[in-house]
């Protein structure tokens, strides 16, 4: 944000406001991302005026992420776009641990062992994640829906349906948006009093980037 000298605008309030542009009768969101995972319980009107009634987030340990989930498929030789192919193939689910990447690691070996197919033991990573934001993000607070599932991890299915099924959500209860990855971006660019982007201003962020050694 100084780079850029436009406000910072809190991740709560933007991701709130980019599920109500995409899904204005949201009241619960799951929001499970890259590195991170967030719960936000809203109170919207028909003017897209936004209450959040509650909220919550995962702590500095990364099980039950997205990077979590990547971990693992690549120890198994997968990448992240087939998970959700071989989940929704599998028959059975293996039991693997979710707040830990090491219990994790060491129930997929046994299952392996086991016989469970790589389908089977993917869908019990995929129910693990929803098992562990279930207990470290929620504490125990009710989905009301409609639920939206926003962030990275909204593109792999075998995650959508562990949410449906341990949260006993309905198809039409849960709402996955085609533009789920970028929410934060889109309630960022739609709030009130934002400063809009000017070329120089991201002329120097990617100055200030190649700089630091990241590519643009």
């Amino acid at each position: 944000a100084s780079l850029l000298q436009v406000p910072y605008i809190n991740e709560f309030k933007a991701i709130a406001r980019g599920v109500v542009e995409l899904a204005p009768n949201a009241k619960t969101i799951i929001e499970i991302g890259g590195d991170g995972s967030r719960y936000l319980k809203l109170d919207a009107n028909d003017h897209r005026e936004i209450g959040i009634l509650d909220y919550e987030r995962n702590g500095e340990c990364a099980a039950g992420t997205g990077s979590f989930i990547d971990q693992q498929a690549v120890r198994m030789n997968y990448s992240v776009d087939e998970i959700g192919s071989l989940v929704s193939h599998a028959e059975g689910c293996a039991n693997i641990a979710g707040r830990c990447s090491v219990f994790a690691k060491t129930d997929m070996i046994h299952a392996q062992q086991r016989g469970y197919s790589p389908g089977a033991i993917m869908k019990g990573l995929c129910e693990a994640v929803v098992r562990n934001y279930k207990g470290t993000v929620l504490h125990g607070k009710p989905l009301e829906p409609p639920v939206v599932f926003v962030g990275g991890v909204a593109a792999n299915s075998g995650v959508v349906k562990a949410i449906l099924s341990i949260f006993h959500l309905t198809a039409e209860e849960l709402i996955v948006p085609e533009l789920h990855q970028y929410v934060g971006a889109i309630g960022c660019a739609v709030l009130e009093n934002g400063t809009p982007l000017t070329r120089s201003s991201l002329a120097k962020l990617n100055v200030e980037q190649a700089n630091a050694g990241i590519k643009t």
